[in-house]
């Protein structure tokens, strides 16, 4: 930590995409938390890591818009830009950043598509494909977030979405191509390529949209086309930003390493590893909840100050730009008795903020509790005996958007 000679502001800097906060970041959110909303310079924004700041934020969405929630597109340089532009990749204001009346309308389509009905039925298939891919696993060492969470979690949304499986590892290249584009402090470079990729997948998507809106189905892109009853259409451009980012891109990466993570916590926890192991399924949604909150996947959301407004202590001036890190609320010791130490019994672990709060709240959060809750069940059901791999030590990708665990090998 450092000050400002010349604003006298307290600067904290935070790049998740290398070490050490890549690793592991909880020396800085411990930091940030002592002293409130905190200058990142890399990131241009202020740190909110305290959990009542984070409850304030989220409560009060005309002081602080969500704007900026992602960054988009458009705040790429000119080279990305250009290329997205000749590929016909339009940009809308998509629900996350979406505020007031436009974000109401938008949010009313996004709950129609994923109703609880859809999500039951869909639970069968879930249990089908976890079986399977464990069917599938050698003999060898198994990565249980390439071989399994991964998979396992593409078939759950193509399915709610409306992709053909056939097309699973295709639209997973482009969904990571969209997070290229959407992480503005990765390599130009690799922003540039992966733009040059997007216009294929608005073409696909688009042919899927003019099909739905002639055929409807029972999937999401029907219900986004033609919509909830008395609600104005969405464009076309709209339904792609649903579909690419808010469905297919958040709806992936945050179930499958929560995954990832909850199998992780209880290979190396003796004490969750025998809980599980002893009470099948009842002790799953409390390993779910406490992973959500321990090791939240997501690792916060960008916010707009509309005002001038004293948060934690701090003023901040109209325009301020903010990020909420989820994770750093999740482990405030003002608000979870022990925060580094993963306890399942943990009382009020239903207050994490992985899934955000408030009208923003994670649309999809029913659906990625239930995925994750079928995938760690099967898979201890299974394979009672699972074993880390000898030498293995977590690391996790570069990303701001996500706390994603690269590998997780194991043995049977």
């Amino acid at each position: 930590m450092s000050t400002d000679s010349t604003e006298r502001t307290p600067v904290l800097d935070f790049n998740p995409l290398f070490g050490p906060d890549r690793e592991d970041p909880s020396e800085l959110y411990r930091a940030a938390r002592r002293l409130g909303p905190v200058m990142s310079p890399t990131l241009g924004a202020y740190l909110v890591a305290r959990y009542e700041d984070l409850r304030t934020v989220l409560a009060d969405p005309e002081t602080y818009s969500s704007a900026m929630a992602l960054p988009r597109f458009s705040m790429n340089p000119p080279e990305v830009t250009e290329v997205l532009r000749q590929g016909g990749v339009e940009e809308t204001l998509a629900v996350v950043n979406a505020d007031g009346a436009e974000h109401e309308h938008q949010r009313r389509f996004f709950d129609s598509g994923l109703p609880a009905t859809r999500i039951r039925a869909l639970v069968p298939a879930m249990h089908d494909r976890a079986n399977r891919l464990i069917d599938e696993f050698g003999t060898g060492t198994i990565d249980l977030v390439t071989d399994y969470a991964g998979p396992f979690v593409q078939f759950v949304i193509n399915s709610i979405i409306g992709f053909p499986e056939a097309d699973s590892e295709q639209v997973q290249s482009w969904t990571d191509d969209v997070a290229t584009v959407f992480n503005i402090l990765g390599p130009l470079q690799d922003r540039v390529e992966a733009a040059g990729r997007l216009g294929d997948y608005t073409h696909y998507i688009q042919s899927h949209i003019d099909d739905r809106r002639a055929h409807p189905k029972n999937d999401l892109i029907s219900d986004l086309v033609h919509g909830p009853d008395g609600e104005p259409p969405l464009s076309d451009a709209h339904i792609h930003n649903f579909v690419r980012a808010g469905a297919r891109l958040a709806g992936y990466d945050t179930t499958r390493d929560t995954i990832s993570a909850a199998a992780l916590m209880v290979l190396t926890n003796p004490h969750a590893a025998d809980r599980v192991r002893a009470d099948l399924p009842g002790s799953i949604p409390k390993l779910v909840e406490e992973t959500l909150r321990r090791e939240a996947p997501h690792r916060g959301l960008f916010r707009v100050a509309t005002r001038e407004v004293v948060l934690g202590g701090v003023e901040l001036p109209p325009g301020s730009l903010m990020l909420l890190l989820f994770g750093s609320g999740n482990r405030d010791e003002t608000a979870f008795s022990e925060p580094e130490v993963f306890d399942m019994d943990r009382t009020n672990v239903r207050k994490h903020l992985a899934f955000g709060k408030g009208k923003h709240v994670c649309p999809g959060a029913p659906l990625a509790r239930t995925e994750i809750r079928i995938a760690l069940e099967t898979l201890f059901r299974r394979i009672p005996s699972l074993t880390l791999a000898e030498g293995y030590r977590p690391v996790y990708a570069a990303s701001y958007f996500f706390r994603s665990l690269e590998a997780v090998p194991v043995t049977r």
